[in-house]
């Protein structure tokens, strides 16, 4: 095969890719911020009956998926909603993505913990994050959880995990560094192993009180063994005081 043959098979070639439907125009994208892709997402035309049609999960943030014809012909079949004639071909859906830095990722989790209780006499000291994160935008709250801080006087340096929502839906988790201050009150438990402790047994309207003592330390939310005196029988509760405890229906 001479050079100008190969010259000419190539423009043949080229021509013939200019001129397919996957060339001749690109494929359109949208980006969204919600979990989950509606029609209305990628086709804004549609009307109020078939605009809430599910398309299935977004895709991770920065991350795309192509939402083709048959796809939402199928969706909309499901639904029994007729599908119009005018929908595209295929549309690209992006996953917005945020970069959230360090100095505002620490504001975040300060702002999460302003009112969440982290123990009897801890208190955050020091939110440590040191590196942007990317994470897929429109998050509506941000809840952090906090390990529970050793009973030890002093800081103490721990991963607390903070879970960006959607609604009900996590989008995100990210561990972040945290300092703890623990005081010397915060390093003793509310009642310790052997304190006289009244147990409250509800069942519905009625109520019960019979004392007993503590088989384990904890703190007022804890749940932990109650042994009544004089029977000895053992049973969970949880600590609604220092020196009162509610049983637990079934143990649970």
């Amino acid at each position: 095969m001479t050079l100008r043959t190969v010259v000419a098979s190539l423009l043949v070639l080229s021509a013939a890719l200019a001129g397919s439907p996957a060339v001749a125009g690109a494929t359109p994208q949208v980006p969204v911020t919600t979990t989950r892709i509606h029609l209305k997402d990628v086709f804004p035309e549609v009307d109020a009956a078939a605009a809430e049609v599910d398309l299935g999960p977004s895709p991770p943030a920065g991350g795309s998926r192509v939402i083709t014809r048959a796809d939402m012909v199928a969706a909309l079949d499901a639904k029994q909603i007729p599908a119009p004639a005018s929908l595209p071909d295929a549309v690209r859906v992006v996953r917005s993505a945020r970069h959230v830095g360090a100095a505002e990722l620490s504001a975040i989790v300060r702002s999460a913990l302003d009112d969440k209780p982290l123990g009897h006499g801890v208190t955050l000291a020091a939110v440590r994050a040191d590196r942007t994160v990317d994470v897929a935008d429109g998050w509506t709250r941000v809840d952090v959880d906090v390990p529970r801080a050793p009973k030890r006087a002093g800081t103490f340096t721990t991963a607390a995990i903070a879970s960006f929502f959607v609604g009900n839906d996590v989008i995100a988790r990210i561990p972040v560094r945290v300092d703890l201050s623990v005081s010397a009150e915060g390093a003793t438990y509310d009642t310790i192993r052997g304190a006289t402790v009244m147990l409250v047994v509800r069942r519905s309207t009625v109520e019960v009180r019979a004392p007993g003592f503590a088989a384990a330390d904890g703190d007022v939310g804890d749940v932990i063994p109650v042994q009544l005196r004089p029977s000895g029988r053992t049973i969970r509760a949880r600590l609604s005081s220092k020196d009162e405890a509610v049983a637990l229906e079934d143990g649970q």
